[in-house]
């Protein structure tokens, strides 16, 4: 691999931990809720029905099943979601907001959207950022093998 390549996904790498780090911390200041418990949160919240199971919520955040169940388990224990029967199979359960989690979502999406929107629009304009998305969005579709990170 060319060096620039490699300073190029060192870019991309170091970006990506910026942005974890400070949107983290303006929500943990805000709202109680670490980055990590927020997208949990909000993948169920988008998801039809508004219930996962544990593995497809490992799924849509790039983590393993054992990973996904640790953190939902830390997260039902604050009150934010809740398990309820699987009716498609009884030895499974689904994973839902309650309605704490529901209000804790909203608000700290805004809180979210508010801190990207700082750091998105002091360095592109909204067509560059759009272009950003679509570059992004290529990228992770061309390389999403279905497995975990």
């Amino acid at each position: 691999m060319p060096s620039d390549q490699i300073e190029w996904l060192s870019d991309l790498v170091r970006l990506e931990i910026t942005l974890w780090n400070r949107v983290d911390a303006r929500l943990r200041s805000a709202h109680d809720l670490p980055l990590a418990y927020f997208w949990p949160l909000y993948v169920i919240e988008r998801s039809p029905g508004e219930s996962l199971r544990v593995g497809e919520i490992a799924g849509a955040i790039g983590l393993t099943v054992g990973g996904a169940s640790k953190i939902v388990d830390r997260i039902v224990g604050e009150g934010l979601l809740q398990r309820e029967p699987d009716p498609a199979d009884r030895r499974a359960s689904r994973i839902a907001l309650t309605d704490a989690g529901k209000r804790k979502l909203a608000a700290a999406s805004e809180t979210y959207e508010t801190e990207m929107a700082a750091v998105l629009n002091a360095a592109l304009c909204p067509e560059q950022q759009q272009r950003m998305h679509g570059l992004v969005r290529a990228l992770l579709t061309a390389n999403d093998t279905g497995e975990p990170a």
